[in-house]
């Protein structure tokens, strides 16, 4: 199994009326007993399965465990300037990003563009786009490795699949200094370093993203709004907010899930939930011990995103971003085209780094965040007005920021947490083509209302 689904064959395939756009007509379910599903999880996998399968005529219930819908896309302002907008979840739209993109239209949600150049920050030396990059000879393996991916066998990508992203770019030609820096550019497609990431779910990932790494758009206003214009169709009575799922029972053609104070009844169950959650859910009968360890065996990535609000925009460039060699992996300006002399700086740290910033204070946090810029402008720190900061990995629910497939797992467990169990379909951006993004979470949640429906 390649690592695509394959979007575009699977968009063409089953066409814009059975993705959930068109809603039919009430007459056409007059007379007939709805069927019903209840979604656990309310991230864009729930949101996009229930929206789908309300369209189709089916009844719809969403349980989420969490105080707001969203899950891991969850925009947000300061107080002290409420009109600029940042994540400090999922970021971006890809070119490729079909699906969130037709939902955008469809939806009324502008899309802007959020490409960014970058500078590169590392040993205190300031290089800006263009000066710096890779070794020739390691450009060279590079493009020849992605000219190559198409012709891949089965095999030669399940062997890939063996390899660590580093050991496997050292393997065609990358020197220490190309790999570190490799390491630097990743940080945050997979939020750990690239010691353990599956060569193939990288290359995979970059041989078939756009020119900028499907960091093109984002949506105005924020990407909650696609959560809010989701919700507004499925019906906020079918979304149950604050309800953890404990159990679920399969009996006769009936799935019953239970929570801590509740019982819904249902014809089928898209279990959109992160292992870490999925795990805690009892299941009767069990889940197959080859799925349950499968999902034991799956790990998510350490992210702290930390957003800082300056009084002045003092990195000049509306495209600013920054691969740094700092506890933070990459700055970039996400306060892109929003209007005012105040701006926002977002920063990423991963694995380790993302574990020792996440133990400090608000505080703390910004005073290491901004010195580390100082090198870049030394009067950074002085600008600093407010810092606000999400450690995935603390979170209760998800255990971390996406999913991270380490060598052997995309061949080895992936396709083992894909399966049904009996009435159960699972959905969520780690069983998507990539992780990490807002339209694999979608897709994989169309997929399985699709599966309903079939």
């Amino acid at each position: 199994m390649s690592k695509k689904i394959d979007r575009r064959g699977f968009l063409k395939t089953l066409g814009a009326a059975s993705m959930g756009i068109a809603v039919a007509p009430e007459n056409v379910f007059a007379g007939k007993r709805k069927k019903t599903c209840v979604i656990i999880g309310s991230g864009f996998a729930g949101l996009a399965a229930g929206y789908k399968l309300k369209n189709a005529g089916w009844s719809v219930t969403i349980l989420e465990a969490r105080d707001r819908i969203g899950g891991r896309v969850f925009s947000r302002s300061f107080a002290g300037n409420p009109n600029l907008i940042y994540e400090l979840g999922a970021e971006w739209v890809g070119e490729s990003h079909e699906r969130i993109k037709a939902l955008c239209r469809d939806f009324r949600i502008p899309l802007q563009k959020h490409r960014f150049e970058d500078y590169l920050l590392q040993n205190g030396r300031v290089s800006r786009p263009g000066e710096w990059g890779f070794s020739a000879q390691a450009k060279q393996a590079f493009e020849k490795l992605i000219r190559q991916y198409d012709k891949f066998t089965t095999a030669q990508k399940s062997q890939l699949d063996k390899y660590d992203w580093w050991t496997y770019l050292e393997k065609i030609g990358f020197t220490e200094d190309d790999l570190r820096l490799r390491d630097l550019m990743d940080s945050t497609d997979f939020g750990e370093s690239i010691r353990h990431v599956s060569a193939f779910a990288a290359t995979a990932e970059y041989a078939e993203s756009s020119p900028k790494n499907e960091m093109d758009y984002k949506m105005t206003g924020g990407n909650s709004r696609l959560a809010e214009e989701f919700a507004k169709r499925i019906g906020a009575e079918n979304i149950r907010l604050n309800t953890l799922v404990e159990e679920i029972n399969q009996r006769a053609g009936i799935v019953t899930v239970k929570t801590a104070g509740e019982t819904f009844k249902a014809d089928s169950v898209i279990c959109t939930a992160p292992v870490n959650s999925l795990l805690k859910i009892k299941f009767n009968p069990a889940l197959p011990s080859a799925q349950a360890e499968a999902a034991q065996k799956l790990i998510y990535s350490r992210i702290c995103k930390n957003s800082v609000l300056y009084e002045k925009r003092f990195w000049k460039a509306e495209n600013f971003s920054m691969v740094s060699d700092t506890a933070s992996h990459f700055y970039f300006h996400s306060t892109q085209n929003q209007a005012g002399s105040e701006g926002i700086l977002t920063s990423y740290a991963v694995g380790e780094k993302a574990d020792l910033l996440a133990s400090q204070s608000d505080e703390r946090r910004m005073r290491l965040i901004t010195r580390d810029l100082i090198d870049f402008d030394e009067d950074a720190p002085k600008m600093a007005k407010a810092i606000s900061s999400y450690a995935w990995q603390r979170d209760r629910y998800t255990d971390g920021a996406y999913a991270l497939y380490r060598p052997g797992q995309w061949f080895g467990i992936r396709p083992i947490l894909q399966r049904p169990h009996g009435k159960i379909q699972f959905a969520g951006e780690h069983l998507a083509d990539w992780q990490g993004f807002m339209e694999g979470a979608v897709e994989t949640g169309e997929a399985a209302a699709q599966n309903l429906l079939l």
